[in-house]
């Protein structure tokens, strides 16, 4: 019980920090639209895609880089520690120069054969280029002590951190308003600016906090330890490319095909996904430092209901945010965007429902990389994944719609989950049958049934800010409820009315 409360408190304090990141980030789009426009948001959407596809996934390489730190710590050896904490820094830097490069290189080749720029802003986009290679750059080195503070399940100090970061960027946002031209130049410049601070700020951290852990060169010689590692991430890198690849190789095959008004429809798209993922990366920080641990440790029962767990709360929670956006997106994208881009309203639906798709194989890809044998499932995956580009290219060339296309990613994106299904019956032993109908079928039908009362609701009354109120209450008061009653098993329930218990005592008091 004592790691289910470490997971319940962890929880508590990263949704504190959730809500206030998703409130800033929401009302910084809309900011940021206006003030540079369709066109520019659009071509910095694009041109940050681009950046990020070729970078990875952040969060993918902090999990491969805990995981050594979560096991090592079930180990309970300190000289490893030492070293994997060096190691990791080491090869975060190299990435970074290498990634960094190889951007660079290809630069002159996306202009010329990939992307459609305008002629005005050619200079614009190569000058975003090389600030958000930078930033990057920045990224990438910050990664290493991510992992740290989630091996630790320092999590307090994570969120301060996170809200830290996010009020500066809407301070930016809102600082753009002064200047007159290049706004969004400055705008590229302040976000490597705060992506410099925050990985100052974060190494500070850690240097002071964990005294076991400090650098060392003599803690880099380890090289078997070294190529082990290096192994890994570069296994699980490519699976985070793939990912990533596949989310921002759409937006260079619309944006070849279409232009960069649709990116901005896309981008809009990606950003409210990106905020609803806050709420399952949140269950995924809780839960995956234990989960590593407990292949340390060898506790394959404990990696087992844990794996079921990350997936079954990161959709219920993840379902239970985006019903009510997902039945009233028009109004919303209306109040919250005003003139919105075409396609806006559609891509998001379709984005929301790919997110969900890719939720419900959360916990197998936390348990595969537990297991540190990855270098197949990773090849498997990214064939897969890298097929919805095929797809998207053929499928444009033949006219078809950009929201036919997305379609096609859900369909890709269902097997990829089948794929990753397999791996983890294979390498940790994961019961599939049982994970689809405890895990997984549970929440989706209880999602559907939530959500025929609400489609009742927007057809009876005419669209405003009550109709909205009305849908989010009736998710509310049908939604939790349901869950307790139909998703929980007998031990969940009895632990949520302890901490119901707690809290009226604590209000009485």
């Amino acid at each position: 019980m004592q790691s289910t409360n470490r997971i319940i408190v962890n929880s508590i304090v990263l949704y504190a920090k959730i809500l206030i990141c998703m409130g800033i980030s929401l009302y910084s789009v809309p900011l940021v639209l206006s003030a540079v426009g369709k066109s520019d948001y659009g071509l910095y959407t694009l041109v940050g895609g681009i950046i990020a596809m070729l970078a990875f996934m952040n969060g993918a390489m902090t999990v491969s880089t805990q995981r050594y730190l979560s096991v090592t710590i079930g180990e309970r050896d300190q000289k490893k520690l030492l070293n994997v904490y060096n190691l990791s820094i080491a090869l975060h830097i190299v990435i970074g120069i290498l990634v960094g490069v190889i951007i660079e290189a290809l630069l002159p080749f996306l202009f010329s054969h990939v992307l459609t720029v305008e002629p005005e802003q050619q200079d614009v986009a190569r000058l975003l280029f090389h600030t958000m290679v930078v930033t990057m750059f920045l990224h990438i080195v910050t990664v290493p002590f991510d992992a740290v503070i989630n091996a630790y399940e320092d999590l307090v100090f994570f969120s301060l951190a996170g809200v830290i970061e996010a009020v500066i960027k809407l301070f930016l946002v809102l600082s753009l308003t002064w200047f007159l031209h290049d706004r969004l130049i400055i705008y590229a410049v302040g976000m490597t600016g705060i992506a410099g601070f925050i990985l100052l700020l974060k190494y500070a951290y850690c240097h002071f906090k964990y005294k076991n852990l400090h650098l060392s060169i003599g803690a880099c010689r380890n090289r078997s330890l070294l190529f082990e590692m290096a192994s890994f991430t570069g296994w699980n890198t490519l699976s985070s490319f793939a990912l990533m690849g596949r989310n921002q190789g759409l937006a260079i095959i619309f944006n070849h095909f279409l232009g960069t008004i649709i990116n901005a429809a896309y981008g809009i798209a990606m950003q409210v996904s990106g905020v609803m993922g806050y709420f399952s990366e949140t269950i995924k920080k809780g839960i995956n430092p234990q989960l590593m641990e407990s292949e340390g440790l060898g506790e394959h029962d404990r990696l087992v209901s844990l794996t079921f767990a990350l997936t079954k709360y990161s959709l219920l929670i993840l379902c239970f945010v985006i019903l009510p956006l997902f039945v009233e997106m028009p109004y919303i994208i209306r109040l919250w965007i005003g003139d919105a881009p075409d396609y806006t309203v559609e891509f998001t639906r379709i984005i929301l429902i790919l997110s969900l798709i890719t939720m419900a194989s959360t916990g197998l890809m936390s348990a595969v990389q537990s297991s540190g044998k990855v270098k197949w499932y990773t090849i498997s995956i990214s064939i897969v994944l890298f097929s919805t580009l095929v797809l998207a290219y053929i499928g444009l060339s033949m006219h078809y719609s950009p929201v036919t296309i997305l379609w096609m990613a859900c369909g890709v994106e269902v097997v990829a989950f089948f794929v990753r299904l397999w791996f983890a019956h294979r390498l940790n032993a994961i019961p599939s049958w049982a994970y689809v109908c405890r895990a997984v079928i549970p929440v989706i039908l209880l999602t559907l049934a939530v959500g025929i009362p609400m489609y009742i609701c927007i057809s009876m009354m005419a669209s405003s800010f009550l109709r909205l109120l009305l849908v989010c209450v009736l998710d509310v008061v049908l939604f939790l409820p349901s869950c307790y009653l139909v998703i929980f098993d007998d031990g969940e329930r009895d632990y949520v009315r302890q901490l119901c218990m707690k809290g009226l005592n604590l209000f009485r008091r």
